[in-house]
């Protein structure tokens, strides 16, 4: 389960690497990306904020999915925090925003995917990024998983 000094050890860090993330993405003009070995890669997904209605970037490991490689997958692990990062609640609430790969921008659903299909998807990103079990095992809770289908050919 998680623990309190966990989780404050984990958000500084988590926060950290998005902050020098969203600084080499602006340097680069987002030349520079993520790539994980085992097909995963950096993304941004563009929220709307549940209650400030502002849109938010935020960047995220992802893969594309297998069966539709149309579609990324991505989770809400928050670094095995207890509590969910604040996306989550932002594309519960409003799931339709975009996201970022390779420069390139569309607009998405973001579909939380449950049962068989979010273990299916969950296996996927854990391929490139294992620290997603530990995660899970950390935050005591199960990572939610979306699936971002896009609204049009990308």
């Amino acid at each position: 389960m998680g623990s309190p000094a966990y989780d404050r050890l984990v958000g500084t860090f988590v926060a950290s690497v998005t902050t020098g993330h969203r600084l080499v993405n602006r340097w680069s003009d987002g030349r520079l990306e993520i790539r994980l070995p085992r097909g995963g890669r950096g993304i941004w997904i563009h929220t709307l904020g549940q209650r400030s209605g502002l849109w938010r970037r935020i960047p995220l490991v992802s893969v594309a999915d297998t069966a539709d490689p149309r579609v990324w997958i991505i989770a809400g692990s928050n670094g095995g925090q207890e509590r969910l990062p604040g996306w989550v609640h932002n594309v519960r609430a409003h799931p339709h925003g975009r996201i970022e790969v390779a420069r390139s921008t569309w607009a998405v659903t973001f579909d939380e995917v449950t049962g068989t299909e979010r273990e299916r998807c969950y296996a996927q990103l854990c391929r490139p990024w294992p620290m997603y079990r530990t995660y899970e095992r950390k935050a005591g809770r199960p990572i939610p998983v979306f699936a971002c289908i896009p609204l049009r050919t990308p």
